[in-house]
């Protein structure tokens, strides 16, 4: 009976929060690069606690290869863009693409503030 009672107390938590338009989170995180065979890729890790509260309330909207939409910001420069797990890293990767790295003067290996809201909850 208890253990059916910690499952109804979750399962409504959890259809409170599938009721929200927005998910939205803010942290601090490092840009990192990923160099591949063609092309350099710029991202961000998301800290693990953001990755894995994402990842349990969006199962039902994630994309191909488990991604995520978001609107992001750092600074005063906003994007839409997906994010994407990985295994590596245990965590979701956001991508920060070059316009807005030269805008906001962001360097590999310094944190920034940055803000993301996961779209179509």
């Amino acid at each position: 009976m208890l253990a059916f009672l910690g499952l109804l107390i979750r399962c409504l938590w959890l259809s409170y929060f599938l009721q929200m338009d927005t998910l939205e989170y803010k942290f601090s995180g490092e840009l990192w690069i990923w160099s591949g065979k063609k092309t350099d890729w710029f991202f961000v890790t998301l800290p693990k606690e953001v990755s894995d509260h994402a990842r349990y309330f969006t199962t039902h909207v994630q994309r191909g290869f488990k991604s995520l939409k978001v609107n992001a910001q750092i600074g005063d420069s906003q994007w839409q863009t997906s994010m994407f797990p990985s295994k590596e890293r245990q965590s979701y990767l956001l991508p920060v693409k070059k316009s807005v790295r030269l805008a906001e003067n962001i360097e590999v290996g310094k944190a920034r503030d940055i803000k993301i809201t996961l779209l179509g909850l």
